[in-house]
Formats: C-alpha cells, structure tokens, sequence
C-alpha cells in the first residue's frame, strides 16, 4: 500500500512539530525552580528610623529592666546618653522573651505602645534615629542578630545618630504595631543547642539538662 507525497509531508512535519514542542517543555521545566522548594527569606527593610521592643518577665529581669529606664529613659539628641541606652539593653537582652525590631513606620504609636495580648511583664521600646539608612534584622526571633544591631548602635558617634528614645511601653493586642515574637531560645546570646534532642541551654554547661548527653560527645 503506498501513500501520496503530501501524506507523507504532512506526518514528517506532524513528527517535526511534537519533538520541537517535547524538547521545550522539557527545557523550560528544566530552568523553573521546583515547586515546594524552600523559598528565600525576606531581606531585611533598610531605614533611619528603627524601633526595638523587647519583653522581659520574672521579678528579676522586671526589676532591672524598670530600673535601667528610670536611669536612661527619655528622649535624648546626645550620642553619648543614646550609646548608654543600647549597652544598658544590651546587657538586658539575653533573657527577653518576646521582641520585635523593624522601621519606626510600622508602629505609628512609636516606642510607647507594643502589641502583645501576654500578661504580665515589662516591655522596653527603643527608637533611634540615625542619619544614614541602616538594616534592620529579617527575623525577629533570632535574638543574636538583634542584639547585634543594638551593639552597633553603641558604637554610635555624634555624625551616626540624630535622636533616640527609651520608654517603658504599654502592651496593647490590638495596637497597630507587628507584633511581639517569641525568642528561639538556641539564639540568645550565650547558649547552646544540644545535637542530639535539640534542647538550647547556657553555653557554660557541660551535658544537655535535657536528655543528659555530654557536650562534644
């Protein structure tokens, strides 16, 4: 049985058509990223004007936290008194609970009012202004990176800084403000995390309090 020439051109050029149109699908879903892939995180917002909050609980840690406002808080223009607001929170830092640092836009009741529905507790709100655009942190609970940026506003100068202030701020669930984010415990200054249970406890010990495995082993 033989067919006419235009049957045959037709079926070569069909064939010609399903290759072409095989190979670019396969290219293109070679170039596009895979579905349910890990998705990069959010640089962190660069601005002038940051905010810091940071909540601390337990008679202690209220008592200092009290006492380090009444000391240093207030609004301020000196670069000296804005380095002892940063080293006094600093020093605080390592046992807050929950914080959050972001541009001071996000929070139009500035330092004064957080959100958070948690009882209890003191929260310190920190605002500075700074003559250049500076990164704040792009996650929240990673307490390393916030008491980071606090150490470099310490290290602030007279043509760093514009004004800043420290107030004991008010907790409010429904304040127009991001809110307070819990502490990754394994990231607060000073403190390991175990590898075997994950358990986070002070980097001086020696064996994990959660299931006992010794540090190294």
């Amino acid at each position: 049985m033989s067919f006419s020439p235009v049957i045959i051109i037709v079926a070569v050029l069909f064939v010609v058509i399903v290759v072409a149109v095989l190979a670019f699908m396969r290219r293109t879903s070679g170039s596009s990223p895979a579905v349910g892939g890990p998705t990069p995180a959010p640089a962190a917002p660069s601005t002038r004007d940051r905010l810091f909050f940071l909540r601390f609980e337990g008679s202690d840690d209220e008592s200092y936290v009290g006492d380090l406002i009444a000391r240093h808080g207030g609004a301020t223009t000196s670069a000296e008194a804005i380095r002892e607001m940063a080293l006094d929170l600093v020093r605080a830092a390592p046992t807050a609970t929950h914080v959050h640092v972001g541009p001071a836009s996000e929070a139009p009741g500035g330092p004064s009012v957080a959100r958070s529905g948690l009882p209890g507790g003191i929260i310190a709100g920190f605002r500075v202004v700074s003559t250049r655009a500076l990164g704040t942190v792009a996650d929240d609970a990673d307490l390393a990176a916030i008491v980071k940026e606090l150490r470099a506003v310490a290290g602030f100068t007279g043509r760093d800084v514009q004004r800043a202030e420290l107030v004991r701020a008010n907790a409010d669930v429904e304040a127009n403000a991001p809110p307070l984010v819990a502490v990754r415990v394994e990231t607060r200054p000073g403190h390991q995390q175990c590898a075997y249970c994950r358990h986070s406890f002070p980097a001086h010990d020696t064996r994990c309090p959660g299931c006992g495995a010794r540090v190294g082993q």
